[in-house]
């Protein structure tokens, strides 16, 4: 069974940071791009909600006995093998895998416009992610 506090608290924590993220959001878009402490702020909650989401797929998979993920793009590959998550979900999942690297590793070439692009179109994702993950933690 899943470490329900465990479990708990990331899910918490990520519906903490959307909330931050959301009202980043409502920022005019030339004010963000002309921003340094704005596009920090969602460098790094955008960073630490990707890390949250792999942190709640890692967790479930290990508590499954599922296969091991090979990379963090798998993890969400992982969940919709075992029916976790759609095949949809899973797939916009991989792009915020792929964010978390860009962010951690590419942290000098990152494209605020193509943040302020995520943080108008696609915090939706991490809301369907956490409500399906929250589903399958129960189970």
């Amino acid at each position: 069974m899943v470490d329900r506090d465990v479990f708990e608290g990331r899910l918490a924590r990520l519906e903490e940071l959307l909330r931050h993220l959301r009202r980043l959001a409502q920022a005019d878009r030339q004010a963000f791009l002309r921003d340094p402490g704005l596009q920090a702020q969602a460098e790094r909650w955008l960073h630490l909600a990707a890390e949250g989401c792999l942190d709640l797929a890692h967790h479930l998979i290990a508590d499954r006995g599922w296969r091991t993920p090979e990379t963090y793009r798998d993890a969400f590959v992982v969940l919709r093998e075992e029916g976790a998550l759609s095949e949809e979900l899973a797939g916009r999942m991989e792009d915020w895998a792929g964010l978390r690297n860009v962010l951690v590793h590419l942290y000098l070439d990152v494209d605020h416009a193509l943040l302020w692009r995520i943080l108008a179109e696609d915090l939706d994702d991490l809301e369907q992610f956490a409500a399906a993950i929250a589903g399958a933690g129960d189970s």
